[in-house]
């Protein structure tokens, strides 16, 4: 068996590819059911929030050729910023391929989900040298997840996940996760690995490829911070860890200069330009306003529900790191820093409310977790191997762990094939909110689509917020408000209300649309609903019906 170790560990990778890609393929197969619902098929991904026609815009924004982001979901005039310009570029690539950026946009997870798990793979063959273990580590690290979450529906008894709508901490979810997370996850423990598990042992080596691994980390930095500061904190304790022991407890040795611990301080130094850019820039709109969000709106951690929805693993992972520091197996400290540092930021902008606690568990918490629970279980069985009776537990233990975390898989996969279901057959209402729990109207996608042919993407739409969240995605315009990017989000959801309700006066209207820039109006179902189903125009006479269809209509604005 051994010797077919690596074919193994492929096929492996392989089905769990396929494995947590598969509630996409399904959904495409399921397409066709839209047509006689008068429904677009759109492919998406996390759907539970509204962000992802956020990154669509900014993918879009790589076929307008832009090299730099802006954004669309705030009218205030802006210059753009390499703030989410990975989605851009992810466009641009789409624009090189002629495919459509929703396609562009999966490209990314097809691209990523591999590169986890061949990192992952890598952290493992080092770390266990033993076929066997290799093979168990990885199964173990991936499929590890929530703890069987026991609920009693209409009098039946069902079994689910704790923390389900936290998308990451889901073991199914996770492998073929956001593009940009992924992103962070393979570039931050691919530098964990060079810099501190395997580290160059020449100086030649070292300086050939230490520019390249700031400009991986100022990546990193620039696409999904938390990944990048949570690898700074690992880098900076081992550095003081190493100084410690070097001043204080090897005292009669002269000191030696290492070589690699210089690169990991050049390292550390030049990688702060991207944390700086993000701090600086965030001051100014509207790139401000996704930190006054998270001021706001902070998502905590709910102690609790993570350590359940993260399951046994976590139990598992922090007594691998106590033995691993009681045998001072030094190879592991990277790993267990890695714990530390995650809960450590999570503590910190608990109190600190410039970014959402729970942001720093995106980080891929689950693969330090998964490796140090392996290496408990490894000295587990080396400890009790020539003992029958406490061989038959340990394995009858490892094999349940096993079969309950599959089943776990296996209802997340029920449950995301459930939902895409309940998409497809939904009717009510015409238009949703969250955007993405259904999919949208043909005559009100034709709508959005009109606008992309027929005005300059550089105008200001208004619109509800379900329209509002998707013509910049599918037409490329401004809009008033969408998401939580726009800036004042909250006064400008009023202002929003107040005109689709008609208790502006007709003078007001037209100083609240010149004051924000507003060129069009998109008039469909949700802003109907508002006004009652009575025409726009008898409200508001300065404004001109360029557009209609049985869902939507479009107004230009006189001025």
């Amino acid at each position: 068996m051994f010797k077919y170790k690596n074919p193994i560990l492929i096929v492996l990778l392989l089905f769990f590819l396929f494995f947590s890609f598969y509630p996409t393929l399904y959904e495409i197969s399921q397409s066709p059911k839209l047509k006689i619902k008068n429904r677009d098929f759109i492919l998406e991904h996390n759907y539970y929030w509204p962000d992802f026609n956020l990154y669509l815009s900014k993918v879009r924004q790589g076929y307008e050729n832009r090299w730099l982001a802006v954004e669309k979901y705030t009218s205030e005039p802006h210059r753009g910023s390499i703030i989410q310009i990975f989605y851009l570029y992810l466009g641009k690539i789409g624009s090189i391929l002629k495919i459509e950026p929703n396609y562009a946009y999966q490209l990314g997870r097809i691209i990523f989900s591999p590169l986890l798990l061949i990192i992952i793979l890598l952290l493992i063959t080092f770390y266990f040298r033993n076929p066997l273990w290799q093979i168990l580590a990885f199964i173990i690290t991936i499929i590890s997840g929530s703890f069987p979450n026991i609920v009693v529906t209409n009098g039946q008894m069902q079994i689910s996940r704790y923390m389900e709508w936290w998308s990451n901490i889901d073991s199914l979810q996770r492998l073929a996760f956001i593009p940009h997370i992924l992103f962070g996850q393979v570039v931050s423990f691919y530098l964990l690995y060079k810099l501190t598990i395997n580290r160059p042992t020449t100086n030649d080596q070292r300086l050939k490829t230490l520019f390249f691994y700031i400009l991986l980390a100022n990546a990193t930095g620039l696409v999904f911070p938390p990944s990048l500061i949570t690898l700074l904190g690992v880098l900076i304790l081992l550095e003081i860890i190493n100084f410690i022991k070097k001043k204080y407890i090897i005292r009669n040795i002269p000191p030696q200069r290492d070589p690699a611990s210089g690169g990991t301080l050049y390292l550390i130094l030049f990688s702060l330009p991207a944390l700086l850019y993000l701090f600086f820039t965030t001051k100014f709109l509207p790139w401000s306003a996704l930190v006054n969000f998270h001021r706001n709106h902070p998502m905590m951690v709910p102690l609790d529900q993570y350590i359940l929805g993260t399951g046994p693993i976590i139990f598992l992972g922090f007594l691998g790191s106590i033995l691993a520091i009681m045998n001072r197996k030094r190879q592991y400290y990277p790993l267990i820093l890695w714990i530390v540092v995650t809960f450590l930021f999570a503590s910190l902008f608990s109190v600190v409310k410039e970014q959402s606690p729970l942001r720093f568990t995106q980080t891929g918490l689950f693969i330090p977790l998964g490796i140090l629970g392996s290496y408990l279980l490894l000295e587990i069985w080396r400890f009790i191997k020539f003992r029958n009776l406490y061989k038959f537990c340990y394995l009858l233990f490892v094999i349940c762990y096993l079969l309950i975390n599959l089943f776990i898989m296996k209802t997340s996969l029920k449950w995301q094939l459930s939902f895409i279901n309940q998409r497809i057959g939904a009717d009510i209402p015409l238009v949703p909110y969250p955007p993405q729990t259904m999919y949208p109207l043909t005559g009100w996608m034709e709508a959005i689509r009109w606008l992309r042919h027929n005005t300059p993407n550089d105008q200001v739409i208004l619109a509800e917020i379900t329209a509002g969240n998707y013509i910049p995605a599918y037409s490329g315009n401004y809009v008033y408000f969408g998401q939580s990017n726009t800036v004042d989000y909250n006064r400008k959801t009023s202002e929003v209300d107040q005109f689709f309700l008609g208790q502006m006066s007709a003078s007001q209207a037209q100083l609240f649309l010149q004051n924000g820039r507003i060129k069009y109006i998109f008039f469909g179902p949700q802003e109907k609903e508002k006004l009652n189903y009575n025409l726009l125009e008898k409200l508001y006479p300065f404004i001109n019906l360029i557009y209609s269809n049985p869902h939507v209509f479009i107004y230009s604005v006189s001025r």
